[in-house]
Protein backbone atom coordinates (compact mmCIF):
# COMPACT_ATOMS: atom_id res chain seq x y z
CA UNK A 1 0.00 0.00 0.00
CA UNK A 2 1.48 3.10 -1.15
CA UNK A 3 1.86 5.93 1.90
CA UNK A 4 0.71 8.81 -0.04
CA UNK A 5 1.95 11.52 2.43
CA UNK A 6 5.46 10.09 2.60
CA UNK A 7 5.72 9.92 -1.62
CA UNK A 8 4.17 13.73 -1.43
CA UNK A 9 6.99 14.47 1.01
CA UNK A 10 9.53 13.71 -0.62
CA UNK A 11 8.45 15.01 -4.16
CA UNK A 12 8.35 18.57 -2.37
CA UNK A 13 11.90 17.78 -0.63
CA UNK A 14 9.89 18.39 2.95
CA UNK A 15 12.27 16.64 5.71
CA UNK A 16 10.16 17.43 9.18
CA UNK A 17 6.71 15.86 10.02
CA UNK A 18 5.03 19.85 10.70
CA UNK A 19 2.24 19.39 8.09
CA UNK A 20 1.85 15.29 8.20
CA UNK A 21 -1.49 15.56 10.08
CA UNK A 22 -2.58 18.38 7.91
CA UNK A 23 -1.62 16.42 4.53
CA UNK A 24 -3.22 13.07 6.26
CA UNK A 25 -6.54 14.94 6.41
CA UNK A 26 -6.38 16.21 3.14
CA UNK A 27 -6.03 12.30 2.08
CA UNK A 28 -8.65 11.28 4.09
CA UNK A 29 -10.89 14.02 2.67
CA UNK A 30 -10.21 13.17 -0.98
CA UNK A 31 -10.29 9.42 -0.12
CA UNK A 32 -13.84 9.93 1.00
CA UNK A 33 -14.88 12.10 -1.61
CA UNK A 34 -13.92 9.27 -4.20
CA UNK A 35 -15.12 6.41 -2.52
CA UNK A 36 -18.86 8.60 -2.71
CA UNK A 37 -18.88 9.75 -6.06
CA UNK A 38 -17.59 6.48 -7.37
CA UNK A 39 -19.36 3.98 -4.73
CA UNK A 40 -16.94 1.86 -4.33
CA UNK A 41 -15.85 0.60 -0.72
CA UNK A 42 -12.05 0.69 -1.14
CA UNK A 43 -9.52 3.18 -3.53
CA UNK A 44 -7.95 1.58 -6.21
CA UNK A 45 -4.14 1.66 -5.95
CA UNK A 46 -3.77 3.23 -9.52
CA UNK A 47 -5.74 6.63 -8.10
CA UNK A 48 -2.54 7.52 -5.64
CA UNK A 49 -1.25 9.37 -8.15
CA UNK A 50 -4.53 11.82 -8.55
CA UNK A 51 -4.60 11.59 -4.37
CA UNK A 52 -0.92 12.75 -4.78
CA UNK A 53 -1.29 15.47 -7.09
CA UNK A 54 -3.98 17.10 -4.73
CA UNK A 55 -1.99 17.09 -1.99
CA UNK A 56 0.29 18.77 -3.75
CA UNK A 57 -1.75 21.16 -5.15
CA UNK A 58 -3.28 21.75 -1.36
CA UNK A 59 -0.03 22.09 -0.05
CA UNK A 60 0.84 24.87 -3.08
CA UNK A 61 -2.18 26.83 -1.67
CA UNK A 62 -1.53 26.54 2.09
CA UNK A 63 2.32 26.40 1.70
CA UNK A 64 2.53 29.71 4.16
CA UNK A 65 0.07 28.93 6.91
CA UNK A 66 -2.49 26.10 6.97
CA UNK A 67 -5.59 27.29 7.54
CA UNK A 68 -5.07 31.01 5.94
CA UNK A 69 -5.32 30.73 2.29
CA UNK A 70 -4.40 33.15 -0.44
CA UNK A 71 -6.84 35.99 -0.43
CA UNK A 72 -7.37 37.51 -4.45
CA UNK A 73 -9.17 40.52 -5.02
CA UNK A 74 -12.46 39.85 -6.01
CA UNK A 75 -14.19 43.12 -6.96
CA UNK A 76 -13.27 46.56 -6.99
CA UNK A 77 -14.85 50.11 -7.34
CA UNK A 78 -13.20 53.10 -8.93
CA UNK A 79 -14.75 56.18 -7.35
CA UNK A 80 -15.85 54.67 -3.69
CA UNK A 81 -12.64 52.84 -3.51
CA UNK A 82 -14.05 49.53 -2.57
CA UNK A 83 -11.93 46.87 -2.68
CA UNK A 84 -13.27 43.13 -2.21
CA UNK A 85 -11.60 39.72 -1.48
CA UNK A 86 -11.98 36.51 -2.02
CA UNK A 87 -10.03 33.61 0.07
CA UNK A 88 -8.55 30.81 -2.22
CA UNK A 89 -7.50 27.59 -0.82
CA UNK A 90 -7.35 27.42 3.53
CA UNK A 91 -8.73 25.12 5.55
CA UNK A 92 -12.51 26.38 5.52
CA UNK A 93 -12.25 26.17 1.85
CA UNK A 94 -11.16 22.03 1.46
CA UNK A 95 -14.49 20.71 0.53
CA UNK A 96 -15.02 23.59 -2.47
CA UNK A 97 -11.46 22.66 -3.42
CA UNK A 98 -11.95 18.81 -3.17
CA UNK A 99 -14.89 18.48 -5.15
CA UNK A 100 -13.48 21.28 -7.91
CA UNK A 101 -10.17 18.55 -8.10
CA UNK A 102 -12.71 15.95 -8.61
CA UNK A 103 -14.82 17.56 -11.29
CA UNK A 104 -11.35 18.47 -13.62
CA UNK A 105 -10.66 14.30 -12.73
CA UNK A 106 -13.80 12.75 -14.13
CA UNK A 107 -12.76 11.43 -16.92
CA UNK A 108 -9.92 9.48 -14.85
CA UNK A 109 -12.87 8.87 -12.09
CA UNK A 110 -15.10 7.04 -14.32
CA UNK A 111 -12.99 4.37 -14.81
CA UNK A 112 -13.56 2.82 -11.41
CA UNK A 113 -16.82 4.49 -11.05
CA UNK A 114 -19.66 1.91 -10.30
CA UNK A 115 -23.45 2.23 -10.86
CA UNK A 116 -25.53 2.63 -7.88
CA UNK A 117 -28.97 0.96 -7.57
Amino acid sequence: MTDNVKEVKQVLNIIDDKLDNYLRFCERNIKDKILDRCHIETVPERLNSLIQEFLIEQYSLNKEGIGEGKKVVSSASDNGQTVGFQTIGGASSMSKNVDTFLDRNMATLVKYRKVEW
